[in-house]
């Protein structure tokens, strides 16, 4: 990722590629495939100022990723995903898409950066926005076993191989963490860990990512499940909520002193037992919502149908 062209140099590919993108047709609404318009709108930065921000960040990174320890590393993915989510919404104000139909280097460069950092997933974007890999992409972040992560278009489709279900999401969410383990109630469980977009915070000062996760275990009762899982989570019986519709139940919190706020839900899915949350401070929770509703409508339960005797 170093260039030798330098800061000015980055600064005037980058708003020469944006310029370039600017012949593109109007914004449709219907083109994010099945995930909602409304979170896309209002970058939280322009294009100039994350113009800078992204040389910046490249730059910094060029010297400085080796020394970055473990426990902060978490901290310069989210703000290079900062970077990459004010691309991808000014990409879709421009032309109703948020996947670039002409080169990205914000993009491009960004996700080479996020592979390099351990995001998993990101170099399967890397090398789609730069197939024959010219400036080299690292090694790939692999998933457990019981898992499987591919590229489909322009969303991630994430399935498992214990349980047979699936979810697809964008490819500019981030992907925290994949899991399989042991939970302190005893039982084996999947977790997948998937940032959502950036939104403002209520107080409008600052910004932050939604947190989704899916928790999954092929065993166990569904009651005792649920009860650990809430307790998790901080929540409780008293927190069950049941949605205008009359067809989905939650569980949810606002917690005043930290301004955060909590969801869960628990499909029923064929085989096993999954629970699905989102987590978020206030103002960038609600301005998530949508797409979280979208990931739980993209929950799949791909078990096949049991045989007639």
């Amino acid at each position: 990722m170093r260039d030798g062209r330098g800061v000015v140099g980055l600064v005037i590919a980058a708003l020469a590629i944006t310029a370039t993108s600017l012949r593109a047709g109007p914004a449709t609404e219907e083109s994010h495939r099945a995930y909602a318009p409304q979170p896309l709108h209002e970058p939280i930065r322009d294009v100039a100022e994350n113009t800078v921000e992204f040389v910046k960040f490249n730059n910094w990174l060029n010297g400085n990723l080796a020394s970055i320890a473990a426990e902060r590393m978490q901290a310069y993915r989210e703000h290079l995903y900062s970077i990459i989510d004010s691309d991808v919404k000014q990409l879709y104000a421009r032309s109703g898409v948020t996947y670039p139909e002409e080169r990205d280097l914000v993009l491009e460069v960004g996700f080479r950066w996020a592979a390099r950092m351990g995001v998993p997933g990101a170099d399967l974007v890397a090398k789609r926005l730069d197939p024959e890999g010219k400036s080299g992409i690292a090694e790939p972040s692999v998933p457990p076993e019981s898992f499987d992560l591919r590229l489909d278009g322009d969303r991630f489709l994430l399935s498992s191989k214990l349980g047979r279900w699936s979810v697809a999401f964008p490819y500019y969410f981030m992907i925290g963490g994949l899991m399989d383990q042991t939970t302190t109630g005893g039982l084996r469980t999947q977790v997948a860990i998937v940032s959502t977009g950036f939104g403002r915070h209520s107080d409008g000062k600052e910004y932050s990512q939604a947190t989704i996760m899916v928790m999954y275990s092929p065993e166990g009762e569904r009651g005792t499940y649920v009860s650990y899982w809430l307790g998790m989570l901080g929540l409780g019986a008293g927190d069950r909520r049941r949605d205008e519709a009359g067809d989905r139940t939650a569980y949810e919190r606002y917690d005043v002193e930290s301004r955060m706020h909590a969801r869960v839900e628990f499909p029923q899915i064929g085989k096993g037992v999954i629970a699905v949350s989102i987590m978020g401070l206030d103002g960038t929770y609600q301005w998530n919502r949508p797409h979280f509703d979208d990931f739980l409508a993209s929950l799949r339960d791909s078990t096949p149908p049991a045989q007639s005797p």
